[in-house]
């Protein structure tokens, strides 16, 4: 294989069999221009890049040591284990993206909160704690101490690298879910009870609640004419409470929430205000 461009010392571009692939390995690019042959021997990782991306990512190889790449491998390793999932080819780019300019803002000390940091354990607490285990090894390799913000950070990456996975963007899930939570805190006094097994079933409702949201999928309920009035007349406050939840929706994602869908969060409400 000869070399079509050299990104840096560890890593190479090359066509075989007319696609463009990225290696890496120790010393692969050193002293090599374009039209060399490759070293076979020092090739330790490959990846094949659609064209539209493969800018992108010379551009973040180009910043990041590395150093970095088998950290997120490692983590990359762990998660697929954990959650018995295959992990998107682009996650291991993207986290290692996002790790080098942790690690260059925690040395300038520059902080960015993760603003979702608690929506974030409560929806995705598994890939909260595997989040945890990436930071964890990120630091113990980089000598460098990281935020909890940034655990949240790499749970993030995670979901939104699951394949075979139809959810939705996880920051809309977290602002819907925030959103609503704010206003049951302000209505009905219903705060954050991580131990407490309705309020964790209301969360896995509400992550189904914005995949429905926003792939458009309708549910259909044939007793809403009746069961819908008997739940408001148990609770006074919830014509106010789902009526602010229902111009939230619409506001912030441009979505009518049905009857039938206000119905299931009634439902909820009445069993997490006991």
């Amino acid at each position: 294989m000869k070399i079509t461009r050299v990104i840096n010392n560890n890593t190479v571009v090359v066509v075989s069999n007319k696609k463009e692939l990225v290696l890496m390995g120790a010393g692969i690019g050193f002293q090599k221009r374009p039209g060399d042959q490759v070293e076979i021997k020092r090739i330790e990782k490959v990846f094949q890049i659609r064209d539209r991306f493969l800018q992108k990512y010379e551009q973040i190889y180009s910043h990041i040591e590395s150093g970095i790449f088998p950290i997120v491998e490692q983590i990359q390793k762990y998660a697929q284990k954990e959650l018995e999932c295959v992990l998107s080819p682009q996650f291991v780019f993207a986290l290692a993206d996002h790790i080098a300019f942790a690690v260059e803002r925690q040395k300038n000390k520059e902080l960015m909160p993760n603003l979702m940091l608690q929506e974030i354990k409560l929806l995705y607490n598994r890939e909260y704690r595997i989040g945890e285990y990436g930071r964890r090894l990120v630091e113990k390799e980089m000598q460098i101490k990281l935020p909890d913000d940034e655990a949240g950070y790499i749970a993030l990456h995670i979901v939104n690298s699951r394949t075979g996975d139809t959810s939705v963007d996880v920051n809309n899930v977290l602002v819907l879910t925030n959103g609503i939570l704010k206003i049951l805190e302000a209505d009905m006094g219903i705060g954050c009870r991580e131990d407490d097994f309705e309020y964790n079933r209301f969360l896995a409702h509400l992550k189904f609640l914005a995949r429905r949201i926003f792939t458009g999928e309708q549910i259909r309920l044939g007793i809403i004419e009746d069961l819908y009035p008997r739940l408001l007349e148990r609770d006074p406050r919830l014509v106010q409470v789902l009526g602010k939840i229902k111009k939230f929706i619409f506001e912030t994602f441009d979505y009518e929430l049905s009857d039938e869908e206000a119905v299931y969060l009634a439902i909820h409400i009445l069993r997490l205000k006991g």
